[in-house]
């Protein structure tokens, strides 16, 4: 073969390899033999794709490095208790539509029970994310590429007033435990989606005192709920994204005037809203 021709084999080689590829932001801490491993391809496949790796195992925080993508064969999910579908595609690295897309029988909200099966879809393997690091005793880890879109957002844009925090309380003479914060707010203010989810309900809920509510799952465990709605702007089953309209404040169930119950949980455990922001 003439000099020209391996030239040209070498750059088919290049651009078929690079076709089925992902990019990797590279983190403090990270190696080289590390990132690979994570990513379950060889540190020489990475070094082919990669120019600025060739002759070296060197990388430096804040590279984009190219990764030959390593396909998953498709496979099965038995349904353990506390899991829910966000939980389950964040664990295979899936989105949630991806999931939906290979069980059709949940598209529309049907309930998720311990012990059911779920298909899991062929897919291609993304790097874990990097550890956490030691540094002067305090822990931290690398902000993802993706910065704050997974965080909590406030949902009531525009008003922080809380006329009633999280814990014991007295309402018409009964104490009970209040979980989560009443948001005031006027009749009508639209509320959003504290993160990106599932719709789990969106319904009238008046035999507990709800009213009008729509409660959303959440990856990794986390469970959102939106009450005492003067209505709501979306349907069971229905993916929402980050800061989208989900309701508006209203006055309806046990309330004592407009204002937001804003509830969270970590797989049911009732948690304290303020405490995540």
């Amino acid at each position: 073969m003439s000099g020209t021709g391996r030239v040209c084999a070498a750059l088919l080689a290049l651009l078929v390899a690079t076709a089925d590829a992902s990019s990797y932001r590279v983190q403090p801490g990270d190696t080289l033999s590390g990132i690979a491993a994570r990513a379950g391809v060889s540190a020489a496949q990475i070094r082919a794709v990669n120019a600025r790796l060739r002759g070296t195992d060197q990388v430096q925080a804040g590279w984009v490095l190219t990764l030959p993508d390593r396909t998953l064969p498709a496979g099965t999910h038995t349904v353990k208790n506390g899991e829910n579908l966000s939980v389950i595609a964040a664990r295979y690295g899936l989105s949630l539509g991806a999931l939906l897309s290979a069980n059709p029988a949940y598209r529309d909200g049907k309930a998720l029970w311990t012990g059911a099966r779920l298909t899991i879809p062929g897919r291609s393997a993304a790097p874990a994310a990097a550890p956490a690091v030691r540094r002067g005793g305090a822990t931290v880890r690398a902000a993802s590429s993706s910065g704050s879109s997974g965080g909590w957002l406030w949902p009531v844009a525009g008003y922080h007033g809380v006329s009633s925090g999280y814990g014991p309380r007295v309402l018409d003479g009964v104490r009970e435990d209040h979980l989560g914060v009443d948001i005031v707010a006027p009749v009508g203010t639209p509320v959003r989606a504290a993160r990106s989810g599932r719709v789990l309900e969106s319904r009238p809920d008046f035999d507990r005192g709800w009213g009008w509510t729509v409660v959303l799952e959440h990856p990794d465990g986390w469970i959102t709920r939106y009450a005492h709605l003067s209505a709501n702007l979306v349907q069971k089953g229905e993916l929402v994204v980050r800061g989208q309209p989900v309701g508006r404040v209203g006055n309806t169930g046990r309330s004592t005037g407009p204002h937001l119950h804003f509830g969270t949980y970590l797989r049911w455990d009732p948690r304290d809203p303020l405490s995540l922001y």
